[in-house]
């Protein structure tokens, strides 16, 4: 048990990790509609104690850190971009802050310096396939192969011997066959338990409340660096952390 300070209110309710709403296109990738709207900033009661955010899924997919205490891992997905990637990098550097960037294959390839960037930083890395297929659960394996292990390539290319020890499914589509192909290349399935819904570029404030309301410790946060505008997110992001390094908040890697 846990009782974490009064800066912002805590929510109660674990988010849903598939993320079965209905597809758009954000910039030439589709994304999957989240479930759980951002709530608004409100009063801020004495939180009572809460039980720590469960590590694991009925699927085997990561949705806690599995660290004790008051933790939180922030996860950046679609990058690297050339405009919004460094702007976050300074910023996580500025607060000492280490994060799980979830990068698309395709974007690797056109940015390898910013990958090797994220590695020299002491960031982790994950696998997003190649194409950004939401549909990739229900594709062949040689198809799944071709995108997360066409992934590992580009990364390899950019900074060699990097460590992945992640895989996000597009959309957080997960499924047994494309969890246990992710598994084959000694990938853990990573996946959120607060969705920020910042690819809809709400802005910057519904962005920061959506994190300092639904976070709870052991929280997964997903976060954009890429696939569209994302200076929302970069604009939120000193405020989500300094929010919850105020709380007592520790900023993680997820275990495997």
């Amino acid at each position: 048990m846990l009782v974490v300070g009064a800066v912002f209110a805590l929510a109660f309710t674990i988010m849903d990790e598939q993320d079965s709403g209905s597809a758009v296109v954000d910039d030439g990738f589709p994304v999957a509609a989240a479930a759980t709207a951002a709530a608004p900033p409100g009063p801020t009661p004495t939180p009572p104690a809460v039980q720590p955010q469960p590590h694991r899924d009925s699927l085997g997919v990561i949705t806690g850190t599995g660290v004790p205490g008051p933790t939180v891992a922030l996860t950046f997905d679609d990058g690297p971009s050339s405009t919004y990637t460094p702007q976050v990098l300074k910023i996580l550097d500025e607060h000492r802050v280490t994060a799980t960037f979830c990068v698309v294959g395709s974007n690797a390839e056109s940015h390898p310096d910013l990958v090797e960037d994220i590695v020299e930083a002491g960031h982790a890395l994950c696998d997003h396939t190649i194409t950004h297929d939401l549909a990739l659960s229900n594709r062949d394996e040689q198809r799944m192969r071709n995108e997360i292990g066409g992934t590992l390539d580009s990364i390899d290319d950019a900074a060699p011997d990097a460590d992945v020890s992640f895989f996000r499914a597009p959309g957080g589509n997960f499924s047994a066959n494309l969890n246990a192909v992710a598994a084959s290349y000694d990938l853990a399935p990573l996946g959120w338990s607060v969705d920020t819904r910042d690819w809809q570029q709400p802005g910057d404030q519904a962005v920061e409340s959506a994190v300092t309301s639904g976070v709870r410790p052991g929280s997964i946060v997903l976060l954009h660096d890429g696939g569209g505008d994302r200076s929302g997110t970069v604009t939120a992001l000193d405020g989500i952390i300094t929010a919850l390094q105020d709380a007592g908040y520790e900023f993680v890697v997820p275990r495997t």
